[in-house]
């Protein structure tokens, strides 16, 4: 037997029936999307065929505040603030590598002014480079 397109009409019809069924378990989420689509029914009997029914049906439940992902949207707050704390802990590290480098420049020219050995001066000012880092790296 071939089938034809009625019959996939069907297949799908029957589908969107049992999806769509006034008897069907609904969720929570569900309910509430169907009450306000029924207290703005009036908006989808107005719609002509200029007006996309789909847009009309998602304007009225991102009205009725059904289309935010709560949870969602708490786990990106507690990002947000990790990241703003993790954002002021860096900056305040690099504020105070900054000045501790500032005070290592002003350290190793007075070192040189009095005659110390360049090279001795070169290594001491390499090593204290690197202890900065490390603590910046671990203060952020």
């Amino acid at each position: 037997m071939t089938k034809t397109k009625n019959d996939d009409r069907k297949v799908w019809a029957d589908k969107a029936a049992a999806i769509i069924a006034a008897g069907a378990k609904r969720t929570p989420a569900e309910q509430a999307a169907l009450a306000a689509v029924d207290e703005k029914r009036w908006v989808l009997w107005h719609t002509d065929a200029m007006t996309d029914l789909a847009l009309a049906v998602i304007r009225i439940l991102s009205g009725a505040d059904l289309l935010r992902d709560k949870e969602h949207e708490k786990q990106q707050a507690k990002a947000d603030q990790f990241w703003s704390g993790h954002s002021e802990r860096t900056r305040a590290a690099e504020r105070a590598a900054l000045g501790r480098f500032t005070a290592l420049a002003d350290q190793a020219a007075d070192r040189l002014d009095t005659g110390d050995d360049p090279a001795a001066v070169a290594k001491w000012l390499r090593e204290t480079r690197d202890r900065i880092n490390e603590a910046r790296e671990k203060a952020a």
